[in-house]
């Protein structure tokens, strides 16, 4: 199993950093551009071997070499705490607060997990290296800045239903929700409990936590609509019903269903649909010739 740093230090973490390069399974950092101080950030190894259980912080000078280390924990930092609530892990129990790279699963283990935490606890860091921010004109500040703006709530209390930006948001909330239940379903959960608690996540998806009930009714309603209905149908005790029929489906056709509607697409209907909740047929419009 890849450890996906790229997606951890690329798009998950806000470094408040000039500049960034992933190599391997580790992050270097340029601090800011007038300091000789580098950052790096390596996926810390426990004292299992492939198993990984924090992050570990380096400061680099050219001359010096490391200046300081420090670890941070995903079990302190929560970062896979909504993975082991699933699983009903605690903290002492094999498995609890890490990952690990023994096998195959091509999945990224970072997908559902809460990294603000670890973020923040960076940022808190290299202020004492780097008191000063990095300009303003860095690549990763301007990212960061339109990464707060993306996830400024205050829109959304506003005018929710018309923001398009705040719309968008839920709609890629969804999807990594999505991806979320569908690594559930590998933990024999049942669809239906494996779709709810998001309001829980909702540091990780992006969105504030009175909206995540949105995101699991939408969710729910893609993997409905993904069964072969009809949006005109998707509503109150159709979808219910919808997801009542495939929770009882086997394990690899709600997979199959759960990641088409991940990925925006419509499949066959699974066999066994109850006739009461199939998409009508579509109705052909009469020949301009029919008499």
């Amino acid at each position: 199993m890849s450890l996906h740093a790229q997606h951890l230090f690329t798009d998950l973490l806000d470094l408040p950093v000039h500049e960034r390069r992933v190599v391997g399974n580790g992050c270097y950092a340029v601090i800011t551009p007038d300091s000789p101080l580098r950052l790096r950030i390596d996926i810390a190894e426990s004292v299992r071997v492939r198993e990984y259980g924090g992050l570990r912080l380096t400061i680099l000078h050219p001359d010096h070499g490391a200046l300081d280390q420090k670890h941070l924990s995903f079990a302190d930092h929560g970062t896979f705490a909504v993975r082991d609530a699933r699983l009903g892990k605690r903290p002492g129990h094999d498995g609890y607060g890490v990952i690990r790279d023994w096998h195959h699963d091509d999945a990224s283990p970072w997908i559902g997990a809460a990294v603000l935490p670890l973020s923040r606890a960076i940022q808190d860091y290299l202020t004492v290296w780097a008191p000063e921010p990095a300009t303003a004109g860095s690549a990763d500040c301007v990212r960061r800045r339109t990464a707060r703006l993306e996830t400024d709530p205050e829109p959304a209390r506003r005018r929710w239903l018309t923001d398009v930006g705040f719309l968008a948001r839920l709609h890629r909330a969804t999807s990594i929700w999505l991806d979320i239940v569908d690594r559930a379903l590998d933990d024999d959960l049942p669809l239906t409990e494996a779709l709810t608690g998001s309001e829980h996540a909702a540091q990780l998806l992006g969105v504030p936590a009175q909206f995540g009930v949105l995101v699991e009714a939408e969710a729910a309603a893609r993997i409905v609509h993904a069964a072969g209905l009809t949006p005109s149908v998707l509503r109150g005790t159709t979808v219910m019903q919808g997801l009542s029929h495939i929770a009882t489906l086997p394990p690899e056709e709600q997979h199959r269903l759960v990641q088409a509607a991940a990925r925006g697409r419509e499949i066959d209907a699974p066999a066994g649909l109850p006739e009461q909740i199939r998409p009508a047929p579509t109705l052909q419009p009469p020949s301009a010739r029919a008499r």
